[in-house]
Formats: C-alpha cells, structure tokens, sequence
C-alpha cells in the first residue's frame, strides 16, 4: 500500500477561478486609487487658482491621506495574491469547521500544527481594506466553515464556501524569525514544501508599511475634520 500524495490547491479549476477574481479585483481596486490620486490632482491646480495655495493644501491633507492610505492598501493586496499562487501550488485544501461565536478581535483563531495535528497554532487573517467587506468575508469564514490551503506556521490562504473569496492568513508566533533555518518544531517535508512556497521569509517590511498605513487610517478617522 502506497501512500497517495493529496493534490495541491491550484489543481482544482475553481480554485484558479477565485484566484483570478481575487487578482482582477486588486488590480481593479489599485486602478481606482491611482486614478482618484491623477483626479486630486487636476483638482488641485484648479482650486489653487480660485482659493489661493495655502487654503488648498490646507483643504488637500485629508484627501491626500485618504488616497495614500488606498493606494498603500491595494499594493498590499497586490502583493498577498501573488503570494497566494505559490501558497495555492504547494499545498493542498483542507477543511476547517465553524469556528464558533466571534470574539471581540475576529481576525484571530488557531490551525493545527501540520507536524503535530494535536497542537494549536494561532494565526489571523490578513486585512485586505478600510471597509465592511473584510469583516463580513471573515465573520462568514468562522460561522459557516472554510478550506484553507498552507502552513499555518508561515502562511495560509482561507477560502470561503463555493471559493467565493479568497483570504490570506499570517502566523502569530516566532517561527518567522528563524533566521532562514529550519526550526527545530518543524520537520524536513514541511520546511521544504514552506521554501518551495517562498512562505519561510519574514514579511517584515511588508507587516510594517501595513501597520503604518492602517495606523495613519485610523488616526484619520478619529480626527475631528474627518467628522
């Protein structure tokens, strides 16, 4: 008796569709920010001639904020799917069931550990916007079950019922900060499948332009001009 060796994600043709929604609808959205940004600034040197240079930039910061926000957002998504492929080609989908009632931070939750299916791993799912859709996309995920696709010690992909939505899942523990060596807790096959997704590199620089963007977001939104 032979061991069969399950099919990765990317195998599956509905698992290719959604991830080229997913693609189109980033693409789609960093579009609209550039073109918002191009828009502001026809405005602006329009205005300038009307109100004077000192109300318009005074008038500009709020928007500018806004748009730099959207733009830095989209980029971030950009760079989540095409992360999403590798993750997609490497592993294969597995089926997690309803997560139960919502706590009050619903991006967190745990995933078995591959090597040790006993222990828990917890991770969170990425934010991919500003807006209601993020957290509808999550609060369906945990209520009615997902498949999700990675090693939850580095990166997953979660998908929703019917692949309607593709989700990114990060880790919230140290084995990113191995120093590219394989860590004592994980095993040959699945360090080697993690390095063939390109999964075991700490997305340091990208975890803190997120950070940062969504941090000058919610310092906007608590602004009283924002009102």
């Amino acid at each position: 008796m032979t061991d069969q060796v399950p099919e990765t994600a990317f195998v599956n043709p509905a698992t290719i569709r959604a991830w080229q929604n997913e693609r189109r609808r980033s693409l789609a959205n960093l579009i609209f920010w550039i073109f918002c940004l191009l828009g502001f600034v026809t405005l602006f040197t329009r205005a300038e001639d009307h109100v004077g240079k000192l109300l318009a930039i005074a008038l500009s910061v709020p928007v500018v904020l806004v748009i730099t926000v959207g733009i830095g957002l989209a980029s971030v998504r950009w760079e989540h799917i095409g992360k999403m492929r590798a993750v997609l080609k490497a592993y294969p989908w597995q089926y997690c069931p309803p997560l139960g009632k919502s706590p009050a931070d619903i991006e967190y939750f745990r995933l078995p550990d591959p090597d040790e299916p006993h222990k828990k791993i917890q991770v969170a799912f990425r934010r991919y916007g500003t807006g209601k859709s993020w957290r509808r996309s999550v609060r369906e995920a945990r209520s009615a079950g997902f498949t999700f696709a990675g090693d939850p010690r580095y990166a997953c992909v979660v998908a929703l019922p019917g692949h309607r939505r593709l989700l990114a899942v990060r880790p919230q523990h140290v084995h990113l900060d191995s120093g590219g060596t394989r860590p004592r807790t994980v095993s040959e096959t699945a360090w080697h499948r993690a390095q063939e997704a390109g999964i075991t590199v700490p997305p340091s620089q990208e975890e803190q332009r997120r950070k940062l963007l969504y941090s000058l977001w919610k310092a906007f939104r608590k602004s009283p001009s924002s009102r």
